[in-house]
């Protein structure tokens, strides 16, 4: 069977620019997947590292986006029906 293109998961990096809290760290602090459901995983980096799972880049947004400290990175385009729930484009700065 061939895979579908538009039903594979899309991949991001989540940059911190300032560390507010002083547990994660700058730079690339995690790396995510959206899922063609709009779930998404992170996976994180550091000196304890573990793995999410969240509803949606907006969960993801309200929960990690530290007063615009951080930004969501896509490295692979959204589908449509992903990007009209997340207000979403290639870069995400909260």
């Amino acid at each position: 069977m061939p895979v579908v293109a538009t039903a594979m998961p899309c991949r991001f990096q989540l940059y911190r620019h300032h560390d507010a809290t002083g547990v994660s760290g700058t730079g690339v602090v995690a790396w995510g997947t959206v899922y063609p459901n709009g779930k998404v995983s992170l996976a994180w980096n550091g000196s304890r590292p573990s793995i999410n799972i969240y509803e949606s880049l907006a969960d993801v947004t309200a929960i990690h986006g530290h007063d615009g400290f951080t930004q969501i990175i896509m490295c692979d385009e959204l589908p449509l029906s992903v990007r009209a729930g997340a207000g979403a484009s290639s870069s995400f700065d909260w």
